[in-house]
């Protein structure tokens, strides 16, 4: 981050025909402050659960059948607890399962409540397309500097973003072929739990809960902070093989914590 320079935002817009709202803000951002910005996006609903469903990155396992069950419970409980709902933002995995499910059953069942589905990504883990794409569908990024700024032969990650959540906000580390790691998500959970402005003479209360679909390694540090923040965890279809590594994972947890905490896989 020793060569990086602080800018403007210029990178943001509304992408069509589904109308994906995209942003790319600095990585040190603080979440406080994007926070605000969502919630003032959404005309001041304050969400009472955020939902962040993780893991299952590239491929999982999952029946037609426990898809579109997953898709419902995830649904209902958004629009019942005015739930945000946090992924990864890519176009594929479980990310990709929930855009397209919850668009599907947006346009198929007119929900009254359209649930707000927010990805959280870095810029540099999206390709050279897509993020020439977004520079040049933004007002406020100057057309001159609209090209390629990397060899059409450089070797790059291959993702795109999944266009139909409702947000997409992109972290820039100033970095390229960079995954996003959990600081972001688990901060911006703070400060939204801790967000006691009150409503109708009520204090208002947010919770979080967090769901992992056949998570990998890219997981471990997601689980480790919701243990931390003594957040409810639910896992399903998980591997022998990483649970065995994120057992390993969490010896550096106080003891004491891991045995508040339990999982059924």
């Amino acid at each position: 981050m020793t060569h990086t320079v602080q800018v403007p935002i210029n990178v943001f817009g509304i992408l069509k025909p589904t109308g994906c709202k995209y942003l790319r803000i600095d990585s040190r951002l603080p979440m406080k402050d994007l926070f605000q910005l969502l919630l003032e996006d959404c005309g001041e609903q304050r969400p009472v659960l955020i939902l962040s469903i993780y893991g299952g990155a590239k491929y999982f396992t999952m029946t037609e059948r426990l898809e579109k069950e997953f898709i419902t419970g995830v649904i209902d409980a958004a629009t019942v607890a005015n739930a945000w709902v946090l992924t990864v933002g890519i176009n594929n995995g479980i990310s990709k399962l929930v855009g397209e499910g919850i668009s599907h059953y947006r346009l198929l069942y007119e929900y009254p409540i359209n649930v707000k589905c927010i990805g959280m990504t870095m810029w540099g883990t999206i390709n050279e397309n897509t993020r020439l794409e977004l520079k040049s569908s933004s007002s406020g990024f100057p057309p001159p500097l609209c090209k390629r700024q990397i060899p059409d032969n450089a070797q790059e990650f291959k993702e795109t973003i999944e266009r139909n959540h409702t947000h997409c906000i992109l972290f820039d580390s100033g970095r390229l072929n960079e995954y996003l790691g959990d600081t972001q998500r688990d901060q911006f959970i703070i400060e939204a739990c801790k967000d006691k402005v009150k409503q109708n003479g009520n204090a208002h209360t947010c919770y979080a809960v967090t769901i992992i679909v056949e998570g990998g390694l890219g997981t471990l540090e997601v689980l480790e902070n919701d243990i931390k923040e003594k957040r409810p965890i639910v896992l399903i279809q998980v591997r022998i093989k990483n649970f065995y590594l994120y057992s390993l994972y969490c010896i550096q947890i106080d003891d004491t914590e891991l045995r508040k905490s339990s999982f059924s896989a």
